[in-house]
């Protein structure tokens, strides 16, 4: 695997992440306004989504700044 698709790849992990993290954001606030018509347990379960997202951005940022020092040490290395 080259560091072109480990960019790309953790850039799509952080883009999911997002688009978790909105979709358990609106779930929550959803609940928050209907909440005599959604459980304790959708409120609990859209937290637990929110907290996944967050630590799936977390790590796919963390692969892309790999792979960025990767691809500068390249270059200094070539240089």
């Amino acid at each position: 695997m080259d560091v072109g698709s480990i960019s790309q790849n953790a850039l799509l992990g952080i883009s999911k992440g997002l688009n978790q993290a909105n979709n358990a954001s609106a779930k929550l606030a959803s609940a928050d306004q209907l909440s005599g018509e959604h459980s304790q347990q959708d409120k609990t379960q859209a937290l637990t989504e929110l907290k996944q997202a967050e630590a799936q951005v977390q790590l796919s940022a963390k692969v892309a700044q790999t792979a960025g020092d990767v691809i500068g040490s390249i270059i200094d290395i070539t240089a």
